[in-house]
């Protein structure tokens, strides 16, 4: 008998704790028969996001830890903000050092941001940011850092509002970002929902690619799978692309 129910892999998603656009997405974005093990990052009352972010980092480990002896084949952090504190390079170095600690791949999101547009040939990008002017300036100098010239879209008033907008808004706010061929616009947030507005943008000259979208294609890669339909669907480009 062939099981039905039973995952033929397992991967683990590390979560901010009020992020809620993760498990949604990435349910459809990977493959049916990838069970997905999530766990939040902790609460870390009174901090503000320039401090929970320079604080969770340290808690990348121990959440992976939080998974015991459960068999993962890989793990992703879908969490982007840490990471444009650190250069590029440091950023990477992280990532390897969480992997090595791990014993499994552990991916970071904004490495896997970084992999989909090297694998799409971007030298240019538009950053639509949901982040307040701090964070979408450090953003930007991560990108320049990483060797992309940037041009960057915010929607922001000053907040974050990445785990407040809507699927409505995010659709709207892309239809007004300007289309160039083989200049790809990244949705920057993997709280902000994204599926929808990718989908309403399949026409578009250039590629749209979420946080979410990336992470869940460098997971699938990761594991060694196709594409699910879905993440097919929305990326036809990078699913297309070579290694």
């Amino acid at each position: 008998m062939t099981p039905r129910f039973v995952p033929a892999h397992r991967a683990g998603l590390l979560v901010p704790s009020a992020n809620p656009a993760v498990e949604p997405e990435f349910r459809v974005l990977m493959a049916d028969d990838v069970a997905l093990h999530v766990a939040r990052l902790p609460v870390l009352p009174g901090l503000t996001l320039a401090e929970r972010n320079a604080a969770y980092p340290a808690t990348f480990a121990p959440t992976l830890g939080s998974f015991g002896a459960l068999p993962l084949e890989a793990a992703a952090v879908a969490l982007t903000g840490a990471s444009y504190a650190m250069s590029p390079e440091e950023d990477e170095a992280f990532a390897r050092s969480l992997s090595a600690g791990a014993g499994f791949p552990v991916l970071l999101a904004s490495r896997a941001i970084a992999a989909s547009l090297s694998a799409l040939g971007a030298r240019e990008i538009v950053l639509y940011s949901p982040y307040p002017d701090w964070l979408s300036a450090r953003a930007v100098t991560y990108w320049r850092a990483a060797g992309f010239g940037v041009t960057e879209i915010s929607v922001s008033d000053g907040t974050f509002r990445a785990y407040e907008m809507t699927a409505e808004e995010v659709t709207a706010g892309l239809s007004r970002v300007p289309d160039r061929p083989d200049v790809p616009v990244v949705l920057r947030g993997t709280g902000m929902p994204t599926l929808d507005a990718v989908a309403a943008s399949l026409d578009r000259a250039g590629p749209v690619i979420s946080s979410n979208i990336a992470t869940a294609w460098a997971l699938t890669r990761a594991l060694g799978l196709a594409p699910s339909p879905v993440l097919a669907a929305l990326a036809p480009a990078l699913c297309l692309s070579r290694p």
